[in-house]
């Protein structure tokens, strides 16, 4: 008996294998164009991958030496990884079908981030005007108010003289922020809920990339179950309750002709453009658009609060250059106390350069995806055929040795004009490239432009860390520090006029 259930047992095993090598012939194919390694059922190359979060850059680096190409088997799903810019460039360019292969439906459906080309158009067209210059710019008082909120938070820590992880604060001032932005309402009063939302977008992170690199998560069915027997599905409904509150209750503003927000002029507000958006375009049910904000909210907070983070760190290491920021922003005010869009537009490039520095180092996205919808042809004339998923390994391309001079070192001369002008155009692809960029690029900017100017005019910042080693960072969508962000603040005013920083 149990000879005929091995013998089963063996005979299913094939019969998989042999489905599995039908159904992807064509991928099979690509295994004798680029690199690659050898594969085992149902988990494909997964074991290469295997370890904790804070393994996964090694890994992916591991696997990567010495080639710029190479085909992978991400459980049942063949992947093609890149990590040159040229690569990259190309095919962010040619292909413009996202495919996150139904990773992270459950938290955030489809939207803007995750949508297919024709649906990603629709998407881009109605959210678009919320990130022109003239939006933006309306913004700022928003960025302002909550960014002063943020200097008053840290003043406890200035009076004790204590080392404390400023994460808890920034995120704060970007969830008050974004959420006024994207639902024209201010975060007090609703503490608890916005709260609540923030745990649970730390959690999404956590558990779209825990899913990607197991095997037996991927199905979603086993998914789901995993969501609910660990009791984690209480975070998916953390994150959908708070735009989905708003959202009903602007409805319903609508429906009695009631379609002004309290708080913020509705013009502004990205869930009243979407609500419009919806009387024209019939694919914009209630659903899609709490996906649509939540996939705003999710991208806004993340690269901008870990962005500030890691910098100020940075530049709590590297007392040199943070005096040159703290004095670029002294003279952009010696004349005029106020700030204004024109200053975080054009202003503040030393800052900016550091920013840009802090986000190529520790990447806004690991690892990117694409699907070709046609051929894609790149520079040496290889060929990768229609339907191909591509994983462009971001950060591996913003640390080319043939980009940046010292390319694991946190330099913002990197950014310099000169050697922004030695490169090639657009190979900085922290927001991504192509027609499928980043849409929030500039706000994200201006918003950790402000917040960094009010607390580097208050507060002076030191660190205990040297440097963010390998064994401080790990990785879900995006990087982040193990040992939090350790700074110390101390208001400027109290500064001995004899120490030098």
């Amino acid at each position: 008996m149990l000879l005929i259930l091995f013998a089963s047992l063996i005979f299913v095993i094939i019969f998989i294998i042999l489905i599995d090598k039908l159904k992807n012939k064509n991928f099979y194919k690509l295994m004798n164009q680029f690199h690659s390694y050898p594969t085992y059922p149902l988990i494909g190359n997964l074991n290469m991958l295997y370890g904790s979060l804070n393994d996964i850059l090694e890994n992916f680096e591991k696997i990567m030496i010495p080639n710029d190409r190479v085909f992978f088997w991400l459980g049942p799903y063949p992947v093609l990884l890149l990590k040159k810019y040229d690569d990259i460039a190309t095919v962010l360019t040619q292909a413009s079908h996202r495919d996150m292969l139904g990773f992270g439906e459950e938290w955030l459906g489809t939207g803007i981030v995750t949508a297919k080309y024709d649906e990603w158009k629709v998407s881009r067209r109605a959210l678009q005007p919320a990130f022109s210059t003239e939006m933006l710019s309306s913004y700022v008082s928003i960025f302002e108010k909550n960014s002063s909120a943020l200097v008053d938070r840290l003043k406890p820590a200035a009076d004790s003289g204590k080392i404390i992880d400023v994460w808890g604060d920034v995120m704060k001032c970007n969830v008050d922020s974004i959420v006024e932005i994207t639902l024209g309402v201010p975060m007090q009063g609703i503490e608890q809920k916005g709260k609540e939302f923030s745990d649970a977008l730390i959690e999404a992170s956590k558990s779209v990339a825990k899913q990607a690199i197991t095997p037996w998560l991927q199905p979603r069915i086993i998914y789901n179950a995993y969501l609910r027997l660990t009791g984690k599905i209480k975070f998916i409904h953390q994150f959908h309750a708070l735009p989905t509150q708003i959202l009903q209750d602007k409805l319903k503003e609508y429906k009695n002709g009631e379609n002004s927000s309290e708080h913020v002029d509705s013009s502004k507000v990205i869930i009243d453009r979407l609500i419009k958006a919806s009387f024209s375009e019939s694919s914009f049910t209630e659903t899609r658009i709490r996906n649509e904000v939540t996939h705003v909210i999710f991208a806004a907070i993340e690269t901008t609060g870990l962005n500030l983070c890691f910098s100020m760190v940075m530049l709590a290491i590297h007392q040199d250059i943070q005096q040159k920021v703290y004095q670029e922003i002294e003279e952009l005010f010696k004349d005029n106390d106020t700030l204004t869009a024109d200053h975080l537009f054009n202003g503040l490039k030393y800052m900016e350069q550091c920013i840009k520095e802090t986000s190529r180092i520790f990447a806004h996205s690991t690892v990117g995806s694409r699907r070709t919808h046609k051929e894609c042809i790149l520079k040496d004339n290889t060929i990768i055929p229609a339907n191909t998923m591509v994983a462009p390994l971001f950060f591996l391309a913003n640390k080319d040795p043939d980009l940046y001079k010292n390319p694991k070192k946190w330099d913002p001369e990197h950014f310099s004009e000169e050697a922004v002008k030695n490169r090639p155009k657009n190979s900085f692809m922290s927001f991504g490239y192509g027609p499928r960029s980043c849409i929030g690029t500039r706000y994200a900017m201006l918003s950790i432009k402000t917040e960094m100017l009010y607390i580097l005019r208050e507060y002076h910042l030191s660190t205990n860390i040297k440097e963010f080693t390998k064994e401080h960072l790990y990785a879900d969508l995006f990087v982040r520090s193990s040992i939090g962000y350790p700074i110390k603040f101390t208001r400027r005013k109290d500064l001995n006029d004899n120490q030098n920083f």
